[in-house]
């Protein structure tokens, strides 16, 4: 399911947001023959540099300019959404597998919540719980229930917390592609004087070139 997720979230990204995206290479067909002798169809094989054409489309769609505002809701609407718009396409799997693991232990300690509550329910009102013999008290059964709440309380949050960093995330990687780094860019220490009430003194200054 999350692989099947992830794939509509890209092909949706290529065909509807993405206009100047991401362009696949046409594979050609130039050797396809039929054979009398050996009774079968020769299967062309694609041109030499198609697997050159699509890293470089990768690197295009990778680098061209981002909306942030897009990105942003792109990311409120469906997690991971804003990053494969913004050419980030494991970021998504990541997400994924995240949210795929708290759902699970949501899952788990839900479970056991209803669980020890009805149980604790149960033996308050006298009648026969799953966990006689096993648990002497209500007392016990109350903690293991307070204990399972408070995971599931816990998971609920972190829910909330991916779901927050899977739109920060969307935002700040669509503003870093219109992040100018100059090649110019240097730090190097050179040889400088400082002039002071006493006299000159010689030393070594940090400059830092844009």
């Amino acid at each position: 399911m999350r692989i099947f997720i992830n794939s509509l979230l890209i092909t949706l990204s290529w065909v509807c947001f993405s206009p100047e995206g991401l362009t696949l290479s046409h594979f050609k067909s130039d050797s396809l023959q039929h054979s009398d002798s050996l009774g079968f169809i020769e299967l062309g094989v694609p041109e030499a540099d198609s697997k050159m054409r699509l890293l470089e489309d990768l690197i295009i769609n990778k680098q061209r300019e981002r909306d942030p505002k897009k990105a942003v809701i792109l990311s409120a609407v469906i997690p991971g959404a804003g990053q494969v718009y913004n050419g980030d396409y494991l970021k998504p799997g990541v997400i994924y597998g995240i949210v795929g693991s708290l759902l699970y232990a949501l899952d788990f300690n839900k479970r056991n919540f209803d669980r020890f509550n009805l149980a604790y329910e149960q033996r308050l009102a006298g009648e026969q719980d799953e966990f006689v013999g096993l648990i002497p008290t209500s007392q016990g059964i109350r903690s293991f229930r307070d204990r399972y709440r408070k995971d599931m309380e816990l998971t609920y949050i972190g829910l909330g917390i991916t779901y927050l960093f899977n739109i920060m995330d969307a935002f700040v990687s669509a503003h870093l592609t219109t992040f100018d780094i100059d090649d110019d860019l240097s730090i190097h220490l050179t040889p400088s004087t400082r002039t002071s009430v006493v006299g000159n003194s010689v030393g070594i200054g940090l400059v830092l070139s844009f």
